[in-house]
């Protein structure tokens, strides 16, 4: 219990992840139970009880462990402690295979990648939550190539898509193509627990993903690694039932074919792509799942990487927890203001040509374009309209979109990044150092050394179009800003020197003041900058130890 260094009342993190650093393996978290006994927690669809798992695994998590496991406990009966002989057999293999990863040499070891497909059937294969995953799969391969494993990486993005999606599905009717096929009776072998899945889904080989005598496996072989479909699990139309319901199971397709990756193919890990699968949704207990819950039966002994968003941690702590998964984060494609464009454009112009030289024809003209783009505006007076309607302009040009998908190991470009710094900077208090209070965020540093009130700039910005002036004014000093902080020179370290006399002339802001502040976001912009996805998933492959993030890793 607790965290590896510290206690209850008391982390310290950074000296943890030091000391892991140094061993560099992975941390798994073996948990004896403490306040429940072992047959309650079996009979418990909770699992542990909140208590415990504070102890237990959320602290130890902050430290980078994963893979919690209930290895013994004690019972009604009196018996101060028994072992519980599945989990820790389970648990004793996965460790034998993490060290294997540490060993064998990379050209020998097999990598299973498993992407998702959700809602079958509609044009969704290989999809993930922000992520171009056939771009960034593709770009795995060739980093894995390069760091000696046997893999045939296809020419282009599109003949990897291709090989894995079409190849021959059309051959079986699939919504992937077919690498092997896993025959009944072997089936029944590998698995078995199959009869409780027939409760749910008919007898072996039940409907999908087969032809009655055989379990198609979806996906295909690049050298040494295989590419993987995951099957559909049952219940699209309610794909929660899984998690909260308890009158249900895996279908016999998605076992057969976990199956087939630990037994048959024999990966030494799997590598689940993007946010989300459903092998975490499976039905069991919610934390502190034992060996007869569906998603560690289905896991098995495989060590169980996963590409996961960075921007879900709470689902990232349900694929950790309950699939036995080491999260890898990945980044959200780079945020930007929605902007204007073509008549919104236009009328935004109008408006400013207004503002300059009012006249009844533009104020006309002004009313026209608006209507004709379907923005009402409520206002009593031409003054407290224009300003209504220049205020809709700003909702709608401040309004923040993704920018695409992301490609795993690929930054930002700089335009990106001062949009993603800018936007920051918007909410962050400026830090002033060890024991010392924050400053408001820079645009009320700004406003104030212009001699404006920001808050009262924000409050008025729907009914007065000085408002409206001042805060493009603020923005564009703040964009300006991260463009020179990015440009800024860092060697032999970071010199703001320029940048704070710039600002020291467009807002009166003092020099010295944003020092801790451009520290703390240089580090930002160097974490933003830095390849910590492809690198963190080889690491992780090799047996490393992969250090907690605000991701959820």
């Amino acid at each position: 219990g607790f965290p590896l260094v510290g206690g209850p009342a008391g982390t310290r993190p950074e000296q943890a992840v030091a000391a892991l650093s140094k061993l560099d393996v992975g941390y798994m978290d073996m948990i004896p139970l403490g306040f429940q006994r072992v047959e309650d927690w079996q009979g418990d669809a909770i699992g542990l009880n909140p208590m415990q798992t504070a102890m237990n695994i959320a602290l130890p998590e902050l430290d980078g462990a994963v893979e919690p496991v209930i290895y013994g406990g004690p019972t009604l009966t009196g018996e101060k402690f028994i072992p519980l002989y599945d989990e820790q057999r389970q648990t004793a293999v996965r460790i034998g295979r993490r060290v294997h990863l540490s060993l064998k040499k990379n050209a020998d070891k097999k990598v299973a990648v498993v992407l998702f497909n959700f809602p079958p059937n509609l044009g969704n294969a290989g999809t993930a939550a922000f992520l171009d995953v056939f771009a960034s799969l593709h770009r795995l391969l060739l980093e894995m190539c390069a760091a000696g494993y046997q893999v045939e990486v296809p020419d282009s993005v599109d003949e990897l898509r291709r090989i894995v999606v079409e190849g021959n599905a059309h051959q079986y009717g699939t919504p992937g193509s077919v690498a092997d096929m896993l025959p009944l009776d072997r089936y029944r072998q590998l698995f078995p627990w199959y009869p409780e899945i027939e409760k749910y889904w008919g007898y072996a080989p039940g409907e999908l993903l087969t032809n009655g005598k055989a379990f198609y496996i979806m996906g295909a072989h690049f050298g040494n690694v295989f590419v993987g479909m995951q099957p559909s699990f049952g219940y699209e139309r309610d794909p929660m039932r899984l998690l909260m319901g308890k009158d249900c199971a895996p279908n016999h397709g998605f076992a057969a074919f976990y199956a087939w990756l630990n037994q048959v193919y024999g990966a030494d890990a799997v590598v689940h792509f993007g946010t989300h699968g459903a092998l975490e949704f499976m039905p069991g207990k919610q934390v502190g799942i034992s060996a007869n819950c569906w998603s560690a039966r289905l896991i098995g002994e495989l060590p169980n990487l996963y590409y996961y968003c960075v921007n879900n941690p709470s689902e990232g702590t349900i694929a950790r927890r309950r699939s036995a998964a080491t999260l890898i984060s990945y980044m959200v494609p780079p945020m930007q203001q929605a902007g204007l464009y073509k008549g919104l454009r236009r009328l935004k112009d109008t408006l400013d040509q207004y503002h300059r030289r009012p006249s009844a024809e533009l104020l006309a003209d002004i009313r026209q374009q608006a209507g004709a783009l379907n923005i009402i505006v409520a206002a009593d007076g031409d003054a407290a309209y224009v300003a209504g309607l220049g205020h809709e302009l700003i909702q709608i040009e401040s309004r923040m979109i993704p920018l695409g998908l992301h490609v795993l190991g690929k930054a930002p470009e700089e335009a990106e990044l001062v949009d993603m710094l800018a936007l920051v900077s918007l909410f962050n208090p400026v830090p002033m150092g060890a024991g010392k209070d924050k400053l408001p965020p820079l645009p009320n540093l700004i406003a104030n050394g212009l001699g404006w009130d920001y808050g009262a700039i924000q409050d008025s910005l729907k009914t007065d179009s000085t408002a409206q002036e001042r805060r493009d004014k603020i923005d564009a000093i703040i964009r300006e800003t991260m463009t020179r902080f990015i440009r800024a020179p860092r060697q032999p370290k970071l010199d703001t020197a320029a940048l704070d006399a710039w600002l020291h002339t467009e807002a009166a802001l003092p020099t010295g003041t944003l020092t801790h502040f451009w520290a703390w976001l240089d580090n930002l912009l160097y974490r933003i900058q830095h390849d910590e996805e492809i690198a963190g998933l080889l690491h992780a492959l090799n047996g490393g130890y992969i250090k907690p993030s605000p991701g959820n890793d």
